[in-house]
């Protein structure tokens, strides 16, 4: 075996040893092979990767031919046999440069460049080997990765990573002429969560819920996270019919899904929207739409419940146009004094008038006859914020006619949930009856159910506020939240308005008679009255008011009506 002096030429070895001894200060592992495959020279880090004995001078290794030193390294590779027979074959002078990744047997993972060595005469004089050890570099690049498109919280796809991928598969649904199906989740009650047992709770919920819908979808499907509560999965080239399934297993799934928090047991359910390209939608942002339109579809029908979208492709332009215009409408409305209340009234199970629901719709500017429901606008005016607009107006416009006709009976105007956020209405409501000189009990201020719920703790400061006005305080739409009851001991209204939901064919539905009575039996316990709604015919009538029910309203007493009659005659 040769001595390290041998290889370094002679009348140069002073240079050569300074330019040894520094290469061993590097963190490369560095191999040089002579051109009959032997060690010329190694340095210590070359050793240290490869787990061989620190020798002074190498002189256990310089002169050692490549198969033997590879026999006493080769333990450490993760696959002996197969890559030391790679090495072997990429060790001869005059082949290409080599460059490879090198599991090993211990978990890390080293980097080999090979390079061909030449001389003066630029004839091969042997090969350049240099090592790396990238264990760390490798996982830190590829949390870096896993970061950048990863939710951090339930290590879903992110938006980022989801609107490159809804382009993808858009792009790839267009060329292969398939289909792509959006699900747009969004849940329910998550916020309540949030508010009654704190962050970490809700997290806790995101994360459990993230599970549970991952444990529905499919390895070709894609799950993200948007923000929020709003999840969404791409589902490529499936029919209508098991994409139905799909979201019927998932809302299921999430309504069923057991919650725990320090002690504390907790359940949300889901709205679904469902949507399909080329189908519904040709552009990626009109997808989104359009499974966006049919989420709210779903919460509007009571939450806890799935909706796939009916645009047809035609339609697609129209359906993005929809999702901004109708804003622009109330606006419009707004400065225009397009908003036409209309009155409704509400009265005992015997025919007397209490008191009017004012309801609003919109007037086309160039046609007074042609009216938009608030079915039309009221769900985008909630999203883009300007409902707070229409219900302060709608708020001064009640007070201002309670002020104008004194024999009016009192007026009830629903507000959005949005209000609840808003410290500065029950302010406004106060210092409009006084300037107005109009006594609290004549106003009435109905709150949905579901914003209530949503929002408890923010919904029983702006209750308690309202109150302190002297306003009688409704919760409308009860029932529609399939909630329990016990949260009513928590929020001081002074009536409970019945979802018309379980009023509609009500004499031929015992199951809604039941629930209609044991609203009614919580609601006396609590000192609270009660109100049915979509009240259509005498039938139905005479079973509230035998189940105790307070006041009753619909079409059956009284279709709504721009004016209000001067005298009041019972039904």
């Amino acid at each position: 075996m040769r001595k390290p002096q041998t290889a370094i030429p002679a009348g140069r070895s002073g240079d050569q040893a300074n330019l040894w001894a520094l290469l061993n200060t590097v963190e490369f592992g560095i191999l040089l092979l002579s051109p009959d495959q032997r060690v010329e020279y190694c340095n210590t880090a070359f050793l240290r990767i490869w787990r061989l004995p620190m020798e002074p001078d190498m002189a256990g290794v310089v002169g050692m031919a490549l198969d033997t030193l590879l026999a006493k390294a080769g333990g450490m590779l993760a696959r002996p046999g197969e890559q030391t027979r790679f090495l072997m074959h990429a060790a001869p002078d005059g082949g290409a440069d080599v460059k490879l990744d090198l599991p090993m047997a211990d978990g890390r993972l080293i980097t080999q460049h090979s390079h061909v060595v030449n001389g003066a005469d630029g004839q091969p004089q042997g090969r350049l080997w240099v090592y790396e050890d990238v264990t760390v570099a490798r996982r830190n690049a590829t949390q870096l990765a896993h970061l950048a498109e990863r939710d951090a919280l339930t290590g879903l796809y992110n938006r980022h990573r989801f609107n490159e991928e809804i382009e993808r598969l858009c792009a790839d649904a267009q060329r292969s002429k398939s289909r792509l199906a959006l699900l747009f989740l969004d849940l329910d009650g998550f916020k309540y969560i949030n508010d009654t047992f704190g962050h970490r709770a809700g997290d806790a919920t995101l994360m459990r819920i993230a599970k549970v819908v991952a444990g529905q979808v499919r390895r070709n499907e894609t799950f993200a996270r948007l923000g929020g509560d709003e999840f969404a999965i791409l589902v490529p080239d499936t029919p209508d019919d098991v994409l139905k399934l799909l979201a019927g297993r998932i809302t299921r799934s999430i309504s069923e899904a057991r919650i725990e928090f320090e002690g504390e047991l907790m359940q949300v359910t889901c709205s679904c929207g469902i949507a399909v390209y080329p189908g519904n939608a040709t552009t990626p942002d009109g997808l989104i739409a359009c499974a966006d339109a049919a989420m709210y579809e779903a919460k509007e029908a009571g939450k806890n419940a799935w909706r796939i979208c009916q645009t047809s492709p035609s339609d697609d332009a129209r359906a993005l146009a929809s999702t901004l215009s109708p804003d622009a409408r109330v606006l419009h409305a707004l400065e225009h004094q397009l908003l036409v209340p209309h009155y409704q009234g509400v009265y005992d199970t015997h025919g007397a008038l209490r008191h009017y629901e004012v309801l609003l719709r919109i007037r086309d500017g160039e046609r007074s006859d042609a009216l938009t429901l608030p079915g039309e606008f009221i769900g985008w005016a909630e999203k883009s914020g300007r409902i707070v607009d229409v219900d302060c107006w709608m708020l001064r416009h009640a007070i201002e006619h309670l002020a104008r006709d004194a024999s009016i009976p009192a007026l009830a105007v629903n507000v959005s949930g949005r209000l609840l956020i808003d410290d500065t209405v029950p302010a406004l409501i106060s210092r409009e009856l006084a300037r107005h000189g109009v006594a609290p009990q004549r106003l009435l201020v109905e709150v949905t159910e579901t914003s209530v719920v949503s929002d408890l703790h923010d919904a029983r400061r702006f209750i308690g506020a309202l109150q302190d006005t002297g306003c009688t305080v409704v919760l409308d739409d009860f029932g529609t939240g399939f909630s329990a009851f016990t949260y009513l001991k928590h929020v001081n209204v002074d009536s409970i308005k019945i979802d018309g939901l379980f009023v509609r064919d009500f004499p031929n539905d015992p199951e809604n008679q039941l629930f209609v009575q044991a609203i009614v039996m919580v609601a006396r316990g609590l000192h609270k009255t009660t109100v049915a709604e979509c009240v259509e015919d005498q039938a139905t009538m005479d079973i509230l008011a035998a189940l105790g029910v307070d006041y009753v309203q619909g079409f059956h007493l009284q279709v709504p009506h721009t004016r209000l009659p001067k005298t009041f005659v019972k039904c």
